[in-house]
């Protein structure tokens, strides 16, 4: 990776591989994370997992190596850091080491097996490797060779998740409600990987009939490599972001594995629809209609572009609607050309121009970018991805699902009606 690119991921919404290996490793409960580097890049990966993992302390440690270590190695380091995790040692150890410590050579997988701990997943996640989603897979493959789920019997109806991390924004809620989802529709829950899992739960992912990737660029590898040692075939789909997104859901993953109660689960979709169709109409003729000159997206791919679409379709109209995002996988392609007026990645000379022309309209992303955007009186701002250093987060709104098109359109209607007020004690017009 160019060392502008590298500058940017740590400045700016994306972050480096180190924290991306570490956001897999979070969501398995009874995973300990040891970062094999100095302390700076242990907290910088620390910084993306906090607001949503504020404990995550507890079972993450670093070996604070330093220009010693990096000349005459680094076991001394390891062994002193991983001494006291020993009694009792964890279900599953995680040893990622840094860009410097991933230099230096040494065999972690084995001076950690050597020390008693039973499972250990030992791997290099430099930044200069990658970004975030770039750190996840390669630490969902060195997960699964270390914990090496086989094929067995299926129970029906069973369902993993797939392609999750605490590390995205408000990534716990949206759990909950898609697993609330999923046994509507008459589905059983087998492991959400990344998603709060035990490493024992992880044993169990042959049981399952289909994987469901929720988001692609973490999850849609490992569900190939699932595929070749399991035979579970997985799904792929956007992201259930809005009303006709989550129905759109339901229904490729009913198509892939019946569903024996894909009616109870469409029509709740039918009446979430139905009252806030009623609801925003009420407003809309106090308010006017929810309009903006242009819309701004930054955010991870699957979320940019599922929210892309529940946006223009059904959230709010606009002008002119930008998705700034990294491709993978060629999605960008496949689910922008009808949805978006243009592409790009978030720190290229595009995607800066598509912020600098935001003057107004909205911004959905995070906080690291709207530091120079114009008042919010001029340019509404929704946080969608980490990290959200200028917002507080309590409820359990999700953003996918349901209620998260609930939460959305509460939120974006709310947040139009304040600065309409704001603009009538200016002078301005109501609406």
């Amino acid at each position: 990776m160019p060392e502008d690119a590298f500058q940017s991921v740590c400045r700016h919404s994306d972050s480096c591989a180190l924290a991306g290996a570490a956001g897999f490793f979070a969501g398995i409960q009874d995973a300990l994370i040891a970062v094999n580097g100095p302390m700076w890049c242990y907290f910088y990966a620390m910084r993306t997992l906090e607001q949503e993992c504020p404990m995550i302390a507890q079972r993450m440690i670093s070996t604070q190596l330093d220009n010693d270590a990096i000349v005459f190695g680094a076991e001394e380091y390891i062994r002193e850091t991983l001494a006291p995790h020993l009694d009792p040692p964890p279900a599953l150890l995680a040893v990622e080491n840094s860009c410097a410590a991933g230099l230096i050579g040494d065999d972690v997988r084995s001076i950690a097996r050597g020390m008693g701990f039973p499972r250990v997943a030992a791997f290099d996640s430099g930044g200069l490797g990658g970004m975030f989603a770039a750190g996840y897979r390669k630490a969902a493959r060195a997960c699964m060779e270390e914990i090496a789920p086989r094929r067995a019997a299926r129970t029906p109806g069973r369902v993993n998740l797939l392609g999750l991390t605490p590390a995205y924004l408000r990534a716990g809620n949206d759990l909950c409600e898609l697993m609330r989802l999923l046994e509507l529709s008459g589905y059983t829950i087998g492991a959400p990987v990344g998603g709060g899992c035990t490493a024992a739960e992880l044993e169990t992912l042959g049981t399952a009939e289909l994987n469901i990737v929720v988001h692609a660029e973490l999850g849609a590898e490992l569900a190939a490599y699932l595929e070749q040692t399991t035979d579970v075939p997985y799904i792929a789909p956007l992201p259930p972001y809005g009303v006709e997104g989550t129905r759109r859901w339901l229904t490729e993953i009913n198509d892939a594995l019946h569903a024996p109660r894909i009616d109870a689960a469409l029509t709740e979709a039918e009446r979430v629809q139905r009252q806030i169709f009623f609801r925003i109409n009420a407003a809309k003729s106090m308010w006017g209609d929810l309009w903006y000159e242009r819309a701004v997206i930054a955010a991870p791919p699957s979320a940019a572009l599922g929210i892309a679409h529940a946006l223009r379709g059904e959230w709010a109209d606009m002008g002119h609607l930008s998705v700034l995002t990294e491709d993978y996988g060629g999605m960008a392609e496949r689910y922008a050309a009808d949805i978006a007026d243009e592409t790009a990645a978030p720190e290229s000379a595009p995607g800066r121009a598509a912020i600098a022309a935001l003057r107004e309209g909205i911004f959905l992303g995070s906080g690291s970018e709207t530091a120079g955007l114009p008042p919010e009186d001029a340019v509404a701002r929704f946080h969608i991805a980490q990290p959200a250093p200028d917002a507080v987060l309590l409820t359990d709104a999700p953003l996918m699902g349901l209620r998260g098109a609930a939460y959305a359109q509460e939120y974006l209607w709310n947040d139009h009606i304040r600065r309409a007020i704001r603009r009538a004690e200016k002078g301005g017009d109501h609406a």
